[in-house]
């Protein structure tokens, strides 16, 4: 005889605050090199632990701009290892606010232009052992439950690649592509009360700029009203998308973007609780006999050979552009130790079937809206709920269109030092890397 539903499938939730304990850099902004002036707002990592059919996975939440690349392995197998599950059942998904601490970059032109102090490497060890502990916390709390999905729609993301003069610049752009959806991951206890909500949006938590206070941004603003509206007793949790390519429509000013004070950020967090109150209005469907299924892939991508020879850098020297200048100093530097610049990418895409029907799907890049359509799509006739910035973070990832375009998002490759962008095809590549046989 089968057990009941509920007592098949367990949650625990657990939270922790994550702002530094001490003085370190803020991670986000080129013109931002020197340390933080205070905390604005908590900084959070929300553990979600699901346990189907003695299972376990987790969704670890957390307000940083990305969890360290280049630890993730090792990082990925502890946090596994405490919770007694496989490393590609761990979803480590951050914010994206730039308004967090530095963790250690992976670029080479970003180590040397922000070289990381020791600070940097001590608070990535003490955040991973925060994680940690915290995940444990919510194992232990696991009890009988049930999982829903909801939708609806939010005004807040707007496209910020704008063509002027014949190129793409990081401008408001109003009739831009955008994702407007607002989505939803509801757990419920055995007696059907509401203990915790997921939100699911695609967006640069970037309403401050570059202002020296840490900030969780607009998504802990929306926080702060959920705990008004619902009490302590509703845990919110917060989950980025597809939001490479797409600012808060409130920074919006006219041609530009401007930084938001502070305190404006509550007026966005209630409107973000308006919205999300009406996708919950909207009804939920239940994701029925869960039942999980995960695996993490590597996807190498072909990079275009822009720049390979001695000549090529030689040029760039003279650019007006000081990071186009240093990506060519440190290329010239390799070509002089015998190395070539990297001709490929790779980034990883980790699926996890929840049941038959729904796959979170988890790729370490800031996936623009265009790819991320793509990869979700190849989730069907299922759903497939996009999470980037997860597991680490390696840079952009544009689809082909927005490779031909250009644009800052499209150059992203001169700050990995690559030898070009991307060639064509990438969404294609990552969404075949989406592993439906595992929904079976």
């Amino acid at each position: 005889m089968k057990p009941p539903r509920s007592a098949r499938f367990r949650f625990g939730l657990a939270s922790c605050e994550i702002a530094p304990p001490f003085r370190t850099t803020m991670h986000g902004y080129a013109s931002r090199r020197d340390g933080f002036d205070g905390v604005h707002d908590p900084l959070t990592f929300t553990a979600v632990y699901l346990e189907a059919d003695g299972v376990p996975a987790l969704l670890g939440c957390a307000d940083l701009c990305n969890f360290p690349e280049t630890t993730v392995e090792k990082d990925l197998a502890r946090v596994a290892h405490a919770i007694g599950a496989r490393p590609d059942h761990v979803f480590l998904n951050a914010s994206h606010t730039h308004g967090g601490p530095a963790v250690p970059p992976l670029s080479p032109m970003w180590s040397e232009l922000f070289a990381p102090p020791k600070t940097t490497r001590r608070y990535a060890a003490w955040l991973m052992r925060r994680v940690i502990a915290t995940a444990c916390r919510a194992k232990a709390s696991a009890e009988p439950g049930t999982l829903w999905y909801g939708k609806g729609r939010s005004r807040l993301p707007m496209s910020r690649r704008l063509p002027r003069d014949g190129k793409i610049v990081n401008a408001p752009n109003p009739k831009g592509e955008v994702d407007d959806r607002l989505r939803l991951l509801v757990l419920k206890d055995a007696r059907g009360a509401m203990k915790a909500v997921g939100m699911l949006l695609a967006c640069h938590p970037v309403c401050t700029g570059d202002q020296h206070l840490l900030t969780a941004d607009f998504v802990g603003a929306w926080r702060a009203a959920f705990r008004d509206a619902f009490g302590e007793g509703v845990a919110p949790f917060f989950l980025q998308g597809s939001g490479g390519d797409m600012r808060p429509r409130a920074a919006a000013s006219g041609a530009e973007w401007r930084r938001l004070r502070h305190a404006e950020l509550a007026s966005v967090g209630q409107e973000l609780l308006r919205e999300m109150a009406g996708a919950l209005a909207k009804g939920l469907v239940e994701i029925r006999n869960p039942h999980f299924r995960a695996k993490r892939v590597a996807v190498p991508l072909p990079l275009e050979r822009r720049h390979t020879r001695r000549e090529d850098f030689l040029k760039l020297q003279a650019d007006r552009d000081p990071y186009v200048r240093k990506y060519a100093e440190i290329s010239l530097r390799l070509l002089a130790q015998g190395k070539s610049l990297p001709d490929v990418a790779t980034y990883h895409v980790q699926t996890l079937w929840l049941n038959r029907e729904f796959a979170l799907i988890g790729l370490d890049a800031e996936p623009l809206v265009g790819l991320g359509r793509r990869v979700e799509a190849a989730a069907k006739p299922g759903c497939g709920l996009l999470l980037g910035y997860t597991n680490g973070c390696v840079t952009y990832l544009p689809d082909s269109r927005e490779i031909l375009r250009g644009g800052y998002e499209a150059d992203s490759y001169l700050y990995d030092v690559w030898s070009g962008p991307w060639k064509t095809g990438t969404e294609r590549r990552i969404a075949a890397a989406v592993l439906r046989p595992l929904r079976k």
